[in-house]
């Protein structure tokens, strides 16, 4: 891709985002790649000047995942303050093809501007962690989408949800178990993604630095999905972790 295609590509992802239209595939003659992909990602935060980055997300980040998608590493995608749902209600008339994920999030407890050696050194960089849930909308026009496409439509970002912060406890020990209606619709071991939650902040961290992003104190990173994705469908679902706080929420 070239500088006004990729400017042209960003423009038409934010036209489709407003409109609510499936999310477009970009044009296979014109050649995008994975670099190509994060530059139409970062271009896209120039449509949306009011909408604070208070985030970002890990994507593909198990290797069932990646296999879906024909991808052999992870994605990095971008939370907007406008994405969160702090009333805890869900409107599924909001999604097209939406989907459930339950993942866990971390607090930076201060800036980060050069990249992170190692994972002993990244651990003093957060004071908290929580349980978090988030939508998805997998309303592409071409499924499953190309590893450029996914990039650059934010890693299909919609909404989420952030539960009550706890301290910082040993992440890989936690269970995650989501419920509704007295079912048990997943449960999913935190280890399972990237093979340890503290491994995919350290890549996700520094992708992002890499990204030409700055970390913040109080930027929530939101590491991927643990257990199986499960369809968005009405209903009241609890998500719950070890000791932290659950997390309740409602589709209607």
């Amino acid at each position: 891709m070239n500088d006004q295609q990729q400017q042209q590509w960003a423009q038409a992802i934010e036209n489709a985002r407003q409109q609510a239209q499936p999310k477009p595939s970009c044009p296979q003659d014109w050649g995008a790649t994975l670099k190509d992909a994060y530059i139409v990602q970062g271009l896209g935060l120039q449509q949306r000047p009011d909408d604070a980055v208070i985030g970002f997300k890990g994507a593909l980040t198990n290797q069932r995942v990646q296999e879906t998608f024909g991808a052999t590493e992870p994605a990095l995608g971008l939370l907007f303050a406008s994405s969160a749902r702090p009333e805890r209600v869900i409107q599924s008339a909001d999604f097209t093809k939406g989907m459930i994920e339950t993942e866990l999030g971390f607090v930076l407890s201060r800036r980060i501007t050069a990249p992170i050696e190692s994972v002993s050194a990244l651990q003093s960089c957060f004071d908290g962690i929580c349980l978090m849930v988030e939508l998805v909308d997998l309303n592409f026009s071409q499924f499953p989408p190309s590893l450029p496409d996914l990039i650059m439509h934010n890693a299909a970002a919609a909404q989420f949800l952030k539960g009550a912060v706890s301290p910082i406890m040993d992440p890989d020990s936690l269970t995650l178990t989501l419920e509704s209606a007295g079912d048990t619709r997943h449960r999913g071991a935190a280890l399972d993604v990237l093979g340890g939650q503290w491994k995919a902040l350290h890549w996700m961290v520094n992708q992002a630095l890499a990204l030409g992003h700055t970390l913040l104190p109080g930027q929530v990173l939101m590491t991927g999905s643990v257990g199986s994705v499960q369809p968005l469908k009405a209903g009241d679902y609890v998500l719950t972790g070890g000791d932290l706080a659950p997390l309740i929420f409602r589709v209607v």
